[in-house]
């Protein structure tokens, strides 16, 4: 008989009744598992230090931004529609720069070429990116592969002949000058230190490059240096100094960006002596324009842009100044304070700048000015304390950003909206008076989270306003059972349940660490502090101090955390091992280093997984290298630093499952967020979702490609998914 889909599944259904999907238990951890890592540095505009913005010839705007304590961060594009960042960091890119080399990933400057491939400048050297292909086509120079002579490049500028100048200047970490490549060649060309015979006068403090066209082809480059000024003529392949001096009409400097579409170059000449200096520019023949200005004149002015036939933008302080070709128009200030780096715009009136808190965008639709800084556009903490998943499957995290801004986030896997005081109507307000929350749970009940900030009380957000279901106290851990009740865990001999109306004490000793709900048991929890764990719903006790161990001394050995599996059992750490403690037969087994491969002795249990794992760190053991640990039950696994673990103190765990596979998420210490992906190995004939065995859930699968060519439900490499892979399927059933 020819086997057709419905006599397969006919057969299928008498042999199985389609048994769910069961997780495989104690299968080997994968060799292929990922690491993915949400930063300051990575999120949002990665940073609230931005020295560039630019707005490309389609419309999209790109900033530049860095987290200098940490030298982590790159350049991002906003996807205005969507209201989200798309990064492109060293944290997920290091050929972008070292964070161990200061600078690195700070990005001065962008200029596109012909074939769409953005140039950047930065710190320390100069990076390639071509948009079309994404972060695999970033290629990093510098001195070791180009002739960029290592110092700061403080400019690059675009000539009509395709090639890229660079204005370097000397830092204590490399040498400065003027470089010039030839991107379709690969040639470089560099001048440094001393005079050439080409007229070079041997400037290696060089802040600006600026390209103007001449009517005739050809161009200039005008050099702007801190001991003066020379241009180079690309018709005659020479320099000359720019005449310096107090005299009126005295060139006092070139402006970075300072070239329009039109060729029109903008500069800083002397008025008269002892007058602040007068604003111009210089048409491609030669001749001189001098608009009427909105003040007397600027004394400095390095943040400018000239784009179109006669436009420009400029920042005097944090003011911010358009030109319509005719006269200039104040958009006020963009923030206040000072230290603005970088500006742009667009022809139908955006304006963006960025610098010391963010960047910032001015629309004619409103007339004002908004804010983009990481307090409202990503994650603002290195150091998150507790995080959690919605019913959704978004994260919501805590966070202290310092300096008064923290708070609470959540992400949806694209986008940040976070609660704090500088969302700038971006996010939620922040109404409490403290910087950072101590612990987050989600309520299921009422689908809203629930948190505490810090000594302030615990109150619940249900995404429109603020519930208060206490004040001024403090919580070290946050649940809610499978009644609908909440439970905290607070610093010492503090375990409570909430009612509906009110708080409940139950009995635990010692400082609290942290709470799970029971997964099977109606309205329980488990605590630990550390000198007692406990298993209750409020009536019913299950108790363990660290006196009831036996293989501890309770006069120096406290218990840590506790991460909770099925069936009644928990995993226990404490400064002395792991422990499988099994509720329901009041047994317990110990594991240390004297008796199995567990290395370490201080064990802080994260979370059990669906793969029959309980994951824990070994952070603050004696004498060894910390890491992420598991155990499966049989044997014993570690994840360290150098296989992309960021740090071993772990301050929270959380696990999402995935298809074939799961998510355990990580609150690193100093470090932000990481995510493991595990992803279930099968070497079963059959298994179509990898979840470790042959059931229901594959024959669905195997059903839905039938006829197909589909690979992974051909099991019998035939080309063709038919009968012969359905008797397969049959002949290594596990379900």
């Amino acid at each position: 008989m020819v086997l057709t889909r419905s006599h397969v599944l006919r057969t299928v259904l008498a042999t199985c009744c389609l048994t769910p999907i069961t997780s495989p238990i104690g299968a080997a951890l994968a060799d292929d598992v990922t690491w993915t890592y949400l930063r300051p540095g990575n999120t949002g505009i990665m940073g609230d230090e931005s020295d560039a913005v630019w707005i490309d010839s389609d419309g999209n705007v790109f900033v530049a931004a860095y987290v200098p304590s940490f030298e982590e961060g790159g350049f991002s594009r906003f996807i205005e529609g969507e209201n989200r960042w798309e990064n492109v960091s060293n944290v997920d890119h290091p050929v972008i720069g070292d964070p161990s080399l200061i600078g690195s990933a700070r990005i001065s400057d962008f200029v596109q070429t012909a074939d769409g491939t953005m140039w950047m400048s930065t710190w320390r050297g100069a990076i390639s990116y071509d948009p079309a292909v994404g972060p695999g086509s970033l290629v990093r120079y510098g001195a070791d592969n180009s002739l960029l002579p290592g110092g700061r490049v403080m400019d690059l500028d675009l000539a009509p002949d395709g090639t890229l100048w660079f204005a370097c200047s000397s830092v204590s970490w490399g040498d400065g000058g003027l470089v010039r490549l030839d991107p379709d060649t690969g040639t470089w060309t560099s001048w440094g230190f001393g005079a050439q015979p080409d007229g070079w006068p041997g400037r290696v403090l060089c802040h600006a490059a600026v390209v103007q066209p001449k009517p005739a082809g050809g161009y200039v480059v005008w050099i702007d240096d801190v001991f003066g000024r020379v241009v180079f003529d690309s018709d005659t392949e020479t320099f000359s100094n720019v005449p310096d001096g107090s005299a009126p009409g005295t060139v006092k400097s070139f402006l970075v960006n300072g070239t329009d579409d039109a060729g029109n170059t903008w500069m800083l000449r002397t008025a008269a002596p002892g007058q602040p200096y007068s604003l111009v520019y210089r048409r491609p023949d030669g001749t001189f324009v001098a608009p009427p200005m909105p003040f007397s004149g600027v004394s400095e002015l390095d943040v400018f842009r000239a784009k179109g036939d006669g436009l420009a933008a400029m920042v005097v302080g944090t003011e911010v100044f358009v030109f319509d070709g005719s006269s200039w128009t104040s958009r006020g200030e963009w923030r206040d304070g000072s230290f603005t780096y970088g500006v742009d715009f667009t022809e139908s009136g955006e304006v963006w700048v960025s610098g010391k808190g963010g960047a910032a965008v001015w629309t004619p639709s409103t007339g004002a000015w908004q804010r983009h800084r990481l307090s409202n556009t990503g994650l603002l903490d290195y150091f998150p304390r507790d995080l959690v998943f919605s019913s959704e499957g978004d994260l919501w995290v805590t966070m202290n950003g310092g300096s008064g801004i923290g708070g609470i986030g959540r992400y949806d896997g694209k986008r940040w909206h976070n609660h704090n005081v500088a969302t700038y109507g971006l996010g939620e307000d922040w109404p409490f008076p403290t910087d950072n929350a101590d612990a987050i749970a989600w309520r299921g009940s009422t689908e809203s989270v629930v948190f505490n900030p810090m000594q302030n009380g615990i109150h619940e957000w249900n995404g429109k306003s603020y519930v208060t279901i206490e004040s001024q106290s403090r919580s070290d851990g946050l649940v809610e059972d499978s009644l609908g009740r909440l439970w905290s865990i607070g610093n010492y001999f503090s375990l409570r349940y909430h009612d509906g109306s009110s708080f409940h004490d139950v009995d635990i000793a010692g400082w609290g660490s942290n709470i799970v709900a029971d997964p099977q048991l109606t309205g329980a929890v488990w605590a630990c502090a550390n000198l007692e764990v406990v298993r209750t719903d409020g009536k019913m006790r299950f108790s363990r101090t660290n006196a009831d161990f036996p293989e501890l001394n309770p006069l120096s050995d406290v218990l840590t955390t506790v991460a909770v599996a099925s069936d009644g059992v928990a995993w226990v750490g404490s400064t002395g091992g792991l422990f499988r403690v099994d509720a329901d037969t009041g047994t317990h087994e110990w594991f240390h280093p004297g008796n199995s491969d567990l290395v370490g002795n201080q064990i802080t249990p994260l979370a059990c997984t669906p793969d029959g794992r309980v994951w824990f760190t070994n952070f603050n053991s004696v004498g060894i290298e910390a890491s992420l640990m598991w155990f499966d039950g049989d044997e014993f696994g570690a994840i360290s630093v150098a296989e992309g673990l960021p740090h071993a103190q772990i301050a929270d765990a959380e696990v999402r499952e995935i298809d074939g596979g799961y998510e355990l998420w990580l609150a690193c210490t100093s470090r932000g967020l990481a995510i493991l992906t595990v992803m279930y190995e099968s070497s079963v004939k059959g298994d179509i979702n990898g979840d470790g065995m042959v059931n229901g859930a594959d024959v669905g699968l195997l059903l839905a490609a039938w006829g197909s060519t589909d690979a992974n439900a051909d099991l019998d490499g035939s080309g063709l998914v038919d009968g012969a892979d359905v008797g397969l399927l049959l002949a290594n059933w596990s379900g």
